[in-house]
């Protein structure tokens, strides 16, 4: 599941400034790790992450290259996010700087090996572990018209194309690199709690089939359009990343979240 930067929420593709969060492709080649548990296709582990039946605890590992740590707000933001939407008696992340390759652009299978040569927490006892990696470079599939953000690709695994991201914002006429790293980083946790409709039911049929995995409303987090046009300025007022619409929380409370 990848985001691309063409117009507002969804994978958030890049056309000129035009901001979409597109339609998060299947990367689930699951590789990526050693241990079972977190080794799994995306929306695997929904239910695991999103109710305290079996995990009580969350610990967020993010893993950045040399140079390109997640904004301090985007971590806040995100843990507040999680916070709204599951039933963990606590949620934990920790960052580390790791030495990448240095490529201007990453397949899944590079972001694969990154994430098995240098991950360090796995689902464990009563804690169930999730990992991001914040890469130097772009995505592999990136055009000159559009650059991908992010990649959810296993149960628990995600990452940010951040030099894409920074590159993209915190200028004039952009969002801010904060607000443009939590909206990537909620999205993508988004997609591995089984949003939309892969991983976590639907109670109502909001999935906007055709583009995957997403929701139908426009003002949802979980939005895609391939639509092209001015979708940066819907991000230009905002000081926070857009919520998810009351169809998706929906979903996730029948699915163990709250």
């Amino acid at each position: 599941m990848k985001i691309n930067l063409l117009k507002y929420f969804a994978a958030l593709s890049l056309i000129l400034f035009s901001i979409f969060i597109s339609g998060c492709s299947d990367d689930d080649e699951n590789e990526a790790t050693n241990n079972p548990s977190n080794n799994q296709n995306v929306g695997v582990s929904a239910n695991d992450l999103l109710s305290s039946e079996t995990y009580d605890n969350l610990i967020i590992e993010i893993q950045y290259a040399t140079g390109y740590a997640p904004p301090a707000a985007a971590i806040t933001n995100l843990k507040s996010f999680l916070q709204q939407h599951l039933n963990k008696s606590d949620i934990s992340v920790i960052t580390s700087e790791i030495s990448a390759p240095g490529q201007a652009q990453y397949s899944a299978s590079d972001i694969r090996a990154i994430e098995d040569n240098n991950r360090t927490q796995f689902t464990d006892g009563n804690t169930i572990a999730a990992y991001f990696f914040f890469a130097d470079g772009g995505y592999s599939e990136d055009t000159d018209n559009a650059k991908v953000l992010g990649i959810a690709y296993l149960n628990t695994s995600m990452a940010l194309f951040q030099k894409t991201i920074e590159d993209n914002s915190g200028g004039l006429g952009q969002p801010s690199t904060s607000l443009l790293t939590s909206t990537v980083m909620n999205h993508e946790f988004g997609h591995i709690l089984g949003l939309v409709n892969n991983g976590t039911p639907l109670t109502t049929q909001h999935q906007d089939t055709a583009h995957g995995h997403h929701c139908d409303v426009e003002d949802c987090l979980m939005y895609w359009t391939a639509e092209t046009g001015a979708g940066i300025t819907d991000l230009l007022g905002m000081s926070s990343p857009p919520t998810l619409d009351t169809q998706c929380i929906a979903d996730l409370k029948g699915n163990g979240g709250k």
